[in-house]
């Protein structure tokens, strides 16, 4: 693994946190999937996005589809904050702090998206 600068492991940092405020929004989706315990499926790794998986397809009709593309989009998401991180043991690979703070811009787009479509969808029917 290369040197990595101060600014980057910060931008890393970042990217990391992001990462995981999203997953929590997952997991608080998923929590259906656990018995309503947002917490257990936040604990374990790699569960929150499989449980809102699982939990968005009872979504109610009219609206989920757009919950799926939501989802998908956040694992999308993921997938490549997890990629870039693990291409940091590449010896071709660039070091630069520009690309985790995007990475990390999107992923707290997907999460706030996400808890909108939450408070939008699922608030106004009483959940």
């Amino acid at each position: 693994m290369p040197r990595i600068p101060e600014q980057t492991l910060t931008a890393i940092g970042r990217m990391t946190v992001a990462a995981t405020e999203l997953e929590h929004v997952l997991a608080w989706i998923g929590a259906d999937q656990a018995g309503g315990d947002a917490a257990a499926v936040f604990a374990r790794p790699g569960e929150p996005l499989r449980a809102a998986r699982g939990s968005v397809q009872f979504a109610a009709l009219a609206h989920r589809e757009e919950f799926i593309r939501h989802v998908e989009g956040a694992a999308t998401q993921l997938a490549r904050s997890q990629s870039a991180l693990r291409a940091l043991w590449r010896e071709d690979t660039r070091v630069d702090p520009a690309v985790f703070d995007e990475i990390a811009t999107f992923l707290l787009r997907c999460r706030d998206n996400l808890q909108a479509l939450v408070a939008t969808r699922l608030g106004a029917a009483g959940r």
